[in-house]
């Protein structure tokens, strides 16, 4: 009886490790040995993305309430912060129409 319970465990513990694998598919891992004889192991791959919740009005942002998000005042919303260069274009922020337009994905 208890021999069964340990084939069943080890069957459980082996989907959840073929679980793990797949949530970590995006990951490649490489493995080398050095001319010393070093094993070495790379795994390389993109973290998960974080989500942010949905947009905050541009009120929120606009700290000093003087019609355009600053890049100070961006940094509030890293997803916003992240897409600023993109935004901005030669202007001096974020203007209310330009981020009524703008799409965080």
């Amino acid at each position: 009886m208890k021999h069964r319970f340990f084939e069943r465990a080890a069957i459980v513990a082996a989907g959840a490790v073929a679980l793990c694998q797949v949530a970590a598919a995006q990951d490649k891992v490489s493995e080398y040995t050095t001319n010393e004889g070093t094993q070495v192991t790379v795994v390389s791959g993109q973290p998960a993305p974080r989500t942010y919740g949905p947009k905050p009005a541009f009120e929120q942002l606009d700290a000093n309430r003087d019609g355009i998000i600053t890049r100070e005042e961006a940094q509030a919303y890293m997803p916003l912060f992240n897409d600023y260069d993109n935004l901005v274009h030669h202007v001096a922020g974020v203007t209310p129409k330009m981020y009524a337009r703008w799409d965080q994905r």
